[in-house]
């Protein structure tokens, strides 16, 4: 399938955040912050790998950090979560299924920068023991 990415004509509301290289360990400080002076990061969803860190949860409630990037499901496919500003010009339904047949069911990240598909089965609660767990693995 050969498709390419391009603005979205109308940004959904963000339901989560994401960070990369420098801007990942920025999220992650914000998030430990916020998690160590009380409740407010109750009810997030976290996932991490290599130099990335997902923050999910409702939008009011995620923070901003330089650099990262706010991310959302589409309603043409629920499972299929891109970046709020692009899109793929395929249609998301298809692009999902064929996601689906090579990776397994499930929902997904799409990432154009960096690259990469990230099965979101991996977020787990937010918390400071989870916070520090990612920190780490980050070392």
């Amino acid at each position: 399938m050969n498709w390419h990415w391009q603005d979205e004509a109308a940004p959904p509301e963000p339901a989560g955040v994401l960070g990369t290289g420098a801007a990942a360990r920025r999220l992650w400080r914000r998030a430990q912050a916020r998690l160590e002076s009380g409740p407010d990061g109750a009810g997030w969803q976290v996932l991490a790998h290599g130099d990335l860190l997902l923050l999910c949860g409702a939008a009011a409630g995620l923070p901003w950090v330089e650099g990262a990037v706010y991310c959302a499901p589409r309603s043409e496919a629920a499972g299929l979560w891109l970046d709020t500003a692009r899109r793929p010009g395929a249609p998301l339904d298809l692009l999902h299924n064929a996601i689906q047949q090579r990776h397994g069911v499930g929902s997904y990240l799409l990432l154009a920068e960096p690259a990469q598909l990230v099965p979101l089965a991996r977020l787990r609660p937010a918390s400071a023991a989870t916070l520090a767990a990612i920190a780490a693995r980050w070392r």
